[in-house]
């Protein structure tokens, strides 16, 4: 968290809105935790970070996609090609950028 709060001097306009995790946490390096629901439905985030278990990344980039969110996620995308290129075609759909690394 400490780093995606101090980004670098060329990515000043960026700015991190909350975190969600499965336990109860309140805070990380004084970053608030927000819900889900809240993440998919607001209008200050743009982008979601995936960084959970890999069976639960389909899930949550088809979630935050549907949500007109771009993704960043962690590899491996998804735990099937099939479900990969499906979702690399729900992002150029709806106009967003699905990246992993």
């Amino acid at each position: 968290m400490k780093d995606l709060r101090n980004p670098h001097a060329s990515s000043a306009f960026l700015n991190l809105i909350g975190f969600i995790s499965r336990q109860e946490l309140k805070y990380i390096d004084e970053v608030q935790q927000i819900s889900l629901e809240d993440a998919l439905s607001s209008q200050e985030v743009e982008v979601a970070y995936i960084c959970s278990e890999s069976t639960s990344h389909e899930d949550y980039i088809r979630q935050f996609l549907n949500a007109g969110k771009h993704v960043l996620v962690e590899y491996p995308m998804t735990l099937s090609r099939a479900a990969a290129q499906d979702l690399w075609e729900l992002a150029e759909q709806k106009g967003d950028v699905c990246s992993v690394f």
